[in-house]
């Protein structure tokens, strides 16, 4: 795996990135903008991620030669640009990409004139998460349909359709890749453009082709051929050890998506706890300045719930009342600690809610 330096690693600057952000508002209408930094498993430093304007019917790949040229001269900050159209939709749809890409703490620029609906999802966390589990479940069981089908066919002497079939898996693998690793799926047969595409988004993983060995070239040139002859001609050929080779590689991607959709969906288990953990913060703000608005006594003692609160309470009373009797000598310390009768009374008295003992 291709490792970075800390030199490398430099941060982006707060007034590299505003210049930047400047330019691209300057000539293209957008949405919001989010700055996101690069994962171990990811081949960029710092992306922004450009949600534009206009909708998906209009061509984005128009806008990117103003783009390239802002960025040209950019170091450890990439882009990718997306219509809010499309990225507010793959958002509802459970996107990874989308979710662990876009969120509110990522925001570095959002346009004066916001007047749409940014859809990330408030819904119950453990039901998304299912959602994505599911929906994930079910593309890997296409690539498992092809797996079936290579041997089916090779066990028939059918090497070319088990070649075909062998091109099918990995081309579905890719696009289940793009999905949550690219933020947009490829459309094209070409495993040789789906690997480029993905590695502009992710460092090199062991099961992809590597353009440095003739070996492996020609293997994917094998692989690449198997879905244009099986279409356009019959003269194509495939040899049992290149089927073996190619099924061992096809192998090895499998476990890489699993992985990295591991690290992703981590990724967002990460955000939904955070998230949780802010909420909980600000409830905790919010009732704490209420409390002292109406004058209730804030106590620095911690209960689980209202009724352990209530217990300890009438635990208190009932411990003061039979020190009061007669026969009884009443003692002077409780779990080691010196209470006066009375002052244990006007603690219980005081831990019982004000609002619902008062007159």
């Amino acid at each position: 795996m291709e490792t970075v330096s800390s030199e490398q690693r430099r941060e982006v600057s707060p007034k590299e990135l505003n210049e930047i952000i400047a330019k691209i508002v300057k000539v293209i209408e957008v949405e919001r903008i989010y700055l996101n930094k690069g994962a171990s498993h990811q081949s960029f430093i710092y992306r922004l991620h450009i949600i534009t304007k206009v909708s998906q019917k209009d061509n984005v790949e128009d806008i990117r030669p103003v783009l390239e040229s802002i960025f040209l001269n950019t170091e450890n900050l990439s882009y990718q640009v997306f219509p809010f159209s499309y990225a507010d939709l793959e958002l509802q749809r459970g996107n990874l990409y989308f979710l662990n890409n876009c969120h509110k703490n990522n925001l570095v620029y959002n346009t004066p004139q916001d007047t749409s609906i940014w859809n990330y999802p408030n819904q119950d966390s453990n039901k998304l998460i299912e959602k994505i589990k599911q929906d994930f479940k079910r593309d890997m069981s296409r690539v498992k349909s092809f797996k079936k089908g290579i041997y089916y066919f090779r066990t028939q002497n059918h090497l070319s359709q088990s070649a075909f079939m062998m091109h099918q898996a990995f081309e579905q693998g890719y696009r289940i890749l793009e999905k949550f690793i690219c933020g947009r799926v490829k459309i094209c047969h070409s495993t040789k453009n789906h690997q480029n595409y993905v590695l502009k988004s992710l460092h090199k993983q062991e099961s992809m082709f590597s353009v440095e060995s003739d070996a492996e070239t020609r293997l994917l040139d094998v692989l690449e051929d198997a879905y244009s002859s099986a279409r356009y001609s019959n003269n194509y050929t495939i040899t049992e050890k290149e089927l073996d080779q190619l099924s061992q590689k096809l192998g090895l991607f499998i476990k890489d998506i699993h992985c990295l959709f591991k690290k992703e969906l981590s990724a967002f288990k990460g955000i939904k706890i955070h998230d949780a953990m802010d909420s909980y913060s600000e409830l905790t703000i919010e009732a704490s300045s209420n409390t002292n608005k109406t004058g209730y006594l804030v106590r620095q003692l911690e209960f689980e719930n209202a009724y352990e609160m209530l217990c300890m309470a009438k635990s208190l009373m009932v411990l003061s009342v039979t020190c009061l009797q007669d026969d009884i000598t009443p003692p002077i310390s409780i779990y080691g600690f010196q209470y006066e009768i009375n002052e244990v009374l006007q603690l219980a008295i005081k831990l019982l809610p004000l609002e619902e003992t008062s007159p």
